[in-house]
């Protein structure tokens, strides 16, 4: 995957994450059973992650190659 794809995705992931991490309250997340608000959450916590892993390298590597 290019850096260019590797930044798009990545953004895209954490726009999402940061979107369900910030409507989580109105939404009703946070009034869910116990088990099912601990998943949501994780899961959350995992595409702002995904995003924050692909979205750092793309950016590292569109500086190197603009250095070259």
């Amino acid at each position: 995957m290019n850096f260019k794809k590797k930044s798009f995705w990545g953004l895209i992931l954490i726009i999402i994450g940061c979107l369900g991490i910030i409507f989580a309250s109105s939404l009703g997340f946070t009034a869910l059973p116990r088990p099912w608000s601990f998943i949501t959450g994780f899961i959350t916590g995992i595409i702002v992650s995904l995003g924050i892993g692909l979205a750092i390298p793309g950016l590292i590597e569109s500086k190197r190659k603009r250095n070259n």
